[in-house]
C-alpha cells in the first residue's frame, strides 16, 4: 500500500478519537487512546498535528488549536499555555485533549490546503486501484472529482488510476496484457506484450513489475504514466517459481554519493528510492542516494536536473553518468533535427 494511502488510514481515526476525547475534557495518554483505535500513538499524533495545530480556528477574534498535547503535572491550566512546546513533548508519555465545544465541525475540507487535498484525492484514487469492488469508495472519488476535476481531462487520469487497476487485476488473475509503452530512457514508444507480477507504488506514481524475461533481464518496471494503451488478453501466464527474489533483484537500489545545489535537492528526492543528508550548507547539500537501475541513466538525467554544480564524489565508475547521458540526449536530437 502507498505511503499516502496509508496516511489516509490514518486520517480516519480522527473522527473516532475525537469522539472519545469529547468525553474526556481532562484529556487522556496519547498511547491509551492509540490503542484504542489500534494505531501507534506517534502516527496519531502526526495527524493530528497535521489537521489540528497547523490550522486554527476563529473564536471571539482570538485563534485556539482544537487539540492540544500537555504532560500532566506540569499544566497550568491557562488556555493550554503551559510553556510546553506541543513538538517536543513525547507521543509514549504527553496527553491530549480538545480545546472546542464541537471538534468534528472543523473535520472537512475547508481547512485543508491544496496539497492535502491533493493527497487526500490521491490517496482515494490509489485505494480505489486495489479495491475495484469498494463502491462507497467509489462514489467519494467520483464526488471530489465532480467538484474540482478540469474540464479537460479528468483527475484519476493524471495519477494513472484507471490503468493501474487494470493492471492490478490482470496481476490478480495472470492474463497477459498488451500495452503501448513511451519508454523513459530511450526515445519512441513500443507496442509489447507483458506478464504483470505486481503493482507497486513509489514516489514516481504507480509501477508494474512485469515478465517475460528476457535476454537482458528477467524483470522489467514499467511506469503506469509511460503506459498510453493497454488491452488484457484471454492469454494466461505461469509466474516463475522464484518470482519473490526477481522481483527483491529488480529493486536493488545502488548507493551513489553526490552534491548538489541546495535549489536541486528535488531532483534527487524525485528520482532516488531514498535520500541520506550527509553534510548541508546555505548553498549546497552532500547526500546519499539510493538509485534503483538503469542506475547510470537514472543518475545521469538527476545530474542534468540539477545543472552544472551538481557532481557525483563515489562510486567513481558513475562520475561522468551526466556527460554520457547529455552526449546520448545531443546524439538524439542531431539525429532529429
Amino acid at each position: 500500500m502507498s505511503p499516502v494511502a496509508v496516511y489516509a488510514q490514518r486520517l480516519a481515526a480522527l473522527p473516532r478519537a475525537l469522539g472519545i476525547l469529547e468525553l474526556h475534557p481532562q484529556g487522556l495518554p496519547l498511547a491509551d487512546l492509540a490503542a484504542e483505535l489500534g494505531v501507534e500513538p506517534a502516527d496519531l499524533r502526526e495527524v493530528f498535528l497535521a489537521y489540528y495545530l497547523a490550522d486554527l480556528i476563529e473564536l471571539d477574534s482570538f485563534a485556539l488549536p482544537v487539540v492540544e498535547f500537555f504532560s500532566p503535572g506540569s499544566d497550568t491550566g491557562d488556555d493550554g499555555d503551559d510553556g510546553d512546546d506541543d513538538d517536543n513533548l513525547d507521543a509514549e508519555t504527553s496527553w491530549v485533549r480538545v480545546l472546542t465545544a464541537d471538534p468534528e465541525h472543523e473535520l472537512g475540507v475547508d481547512h485543508l490546503t491544496a496539497g492535502q487535498l491533493a493527497a487526500l484525492y490521491e490517496a482515494g484514487v490509489d485505494l480505489l486501484a486495489l479495491e475495484p469492488g469498494n463502491d462507497v469508495l467509489r462514489g467519494a472519488v467520483e464526488a471530489f472529482e465532480s467538484a474540482l476535476e478540469p474540464a479537460d481531462k479528468p483527475l484519476a487520469s493524471q495519477w494513472g488510476a484507471g490503468t493501474a487497476q487494470v493492471l492490478h487485476r490482470a496481476a490478480e488473475e495472470r492474463r497477459r496484457v498488451r500495452i503501448t509503452y513511451v519508454r523513459q530512457w530511450s526515445p519512441g514508444a513500443s507496442p509489447r506484450v507483458v506478464e504483470p507480477y505486481r503493482l507497486v507504488r513509489t514516489r514516481r506514481g504507480w509501477e508494474v513489475d512485469a515478465g517475460p524475461a528476457d535476454e537482458v533481464t528477467p524483470v522489467r518496471t514499467y511506469l503506469v504514466s509511460g503506459i498510453v494503451e493497454h488491452q488484457v488478453l484471454d492469454e494466461t501466464f505461469e509466474p516463475p517459481a522464484d518470482l519473490d527474489a526477481l522481483l527483491a533483484a529488480n529493486r536493488a537500489a545502488e548507493t551513489v554519493e553526490l552534491v548538489v545545489p541546495q535549489s536541486a535537492r528535488w531532483a534527487v528526492e524525485r528520482f532516488a528510492e531514498s535520500v541520506t543528508v550527509l553534510a548541508d550548507d546555505e548553498e549546497s547539500v552532500q547526500l546519499q542516494a539510493d538509485l534503483l537501475p538503469p542506475v547510470a541513466s537514472r543518475l545521469g538525467l538527476l545530474l542534468l536536473c540539477c545543472g552544472p554544480d551538481a557532481f557525483v564524489m563515489a562510486p567513481p565508475t558513475l562520475l561522468d553518468a551526466a556527460e554520457t547521458t547529455a552526449r546520448q540526449l545531443l546524439d538524439h536530437h542531431a539525429r532529429d533535427a
